[in-house]
């Protein structure tokens, strides 16, 4: 064991080691689409050179009135390791360019002379990915809002999955649509548009030519939730908001107060279900569980009278004894709900830069890192000072 982590050690170290994207020059030309921008992290993070055009109104975007080196924090995470420019050189880069991200909405950069029809004419090598709340592709509603700002809260609303989330317990107006945790729909936006990008640019090494790719944010997250689109149409009704224990996955999937701290305990399958059981000390429940499950159309009271006697079974458990023994099992997963600061604290994160401290103008700050762990090519989050 002790030689294959050292092996591993020495696999995974950045230092003296290329990037994947060393050589791809991108620029993006974002405006307040930080979808657009994730993207060219994603790339940059991979090694690409990314130029961005700097914008104003995203560089204000911030909490608390929180500002770093001039900008605020949004920007200044999604800007580190990026040359900024300005319009004026921006037709000089373009000749140079192997992908460009447009973020500002259909038609815009055409307005300006560099949009799609114009660029793919004078470079046709070029790949160029639209990132807009529903895409360049024209379509009425891709019409309707060519003029709307993107944003992360409509880019949950328009597909429906705000509304999968809340209590659907609580008597209205109490069960109401909640957002999916920060920026989660621009995260996946900026993936997508990515992973677009990459594939286009695995086309052009093969064929030498360009490709346009159109990501909409609107419906990054649709596509996502398989089971919930589905799922109306087997049952014959819309899939109601998931409660705190989600009835429509008929498992124990939710997050409890143990002992002394919230836990989230993931049970997908039969078999971690009666794991769970027997590890808070109550096999007998996993099958009364089950007819629970099987009833609750009709008598939802009784999975109501379990899931209060399992909380309350839980409630008595301290939470790394519930973990102990779930790692001892093997099954299911559960977890403390951990704090930033717990994570912050924890070498792990630290060792495989998924966390990094940085030195910036004699203040030292926390921001994340790079998921990307490759032996050869590993992944970079540049200092942003």
């Amino acid at each position: 064991m002790i030689e294959r982590e050292a092996t591993l050690k020495e696999l995974f170290r950045p230092e003296d080691k290329p990037a994947a994207l060393e050589g791809v020059k991108v620029l993006e030309i974002c405006g307040v689409n930080f979808g657009c921008m994730i993207a060219g992290s994603i790339l940059q993070e991979l090694g690409a050179e990314v130029y961005t055009l700097f914008d104003e109104e995203a560089a204000k975007i911030t909490a608390e009135g929180v500002y770093i080196e001039g900008v605020g924090i949004p920007y200044f995470v999604e800007g580190r390791g990026k040359r900024r420019v300005t319009w004026w050189e921006v037709s000089s880069l373009l000749p140079t360019v192997d992908i460009l991200i447009d973020g500002l909405g259909p038609g815009k950069l055409a307005e300006r002379g560099v949009g799609y029809p114009q660029l793919a004419e004078k470079y046709p090598a070029l790949i160029y990915v639209a990132v807009s709340p529903f895409g360049h592709f024209p379509t009425q509603k891709s019409r309707e809002y060519a003029n709307m700002p993107d944003s992360d809260l409509t880019g949950q609303a328009y597909n429906g999955y705000m509304a999968m989330l809340g209590n659907p317990s609580l008597p209205e107006p109490y069960s109401y649509p909640l957002r999916a945790g920060i920026w989660l729909s621009w995260a996946f936006t900026g993936a997508a548009a990515a992973l677009g990008a990459l594939a286009a640019y695995w086309q052009r090494l093969k064929t030498g030519k360009g490709r346009f790719v159109d990501v909409a944010t609107n419906d990054v997250l649709s596509v996502v939730h398989p089971y919930q689109v589905g799922a109306g149409f087997i049952l014959g009704r819309g899939r109601r908001r998931s409660p705190t224990i989600d009835a429509n996955l008929h498992v124990t999937y939710t997050t409890a107060k143990a002992k002394d701290r919230f836990v989230a305990i993931a049970t997908v399958i039969w078999p971690e279900i009666e794991a769970f059981f027997e590890i808070i000390g109550r096999p007998d429940l996993a099958e009364k569980w089950r007819e629970a499950m099987a009833k609750v159309e009709e008598r939802p009271e009784e999975l109501h009278r379990l899931e209060k006697e399992v909380f309350n079974i839980v409630a008595q458990i301290p939470s790394d004894e519930l973990i102990r023994r779930s790692r001892e099992k093997g099954r299911p997963p559960i977890a403390v709900v951990k704090t930033l600061e717990e994570v912050a604290a924890q070498e792990h994160w630290h060792a495989r830069r998924a966390i990094m401290q940085v030195d910036c103008r004699g203040k030292r700050l926390l921001m994340p890192g790079t998921p990307y762990v490759l032996s050869e090519t590993p992944g970079r989050a540049n200092q942003p000072c």
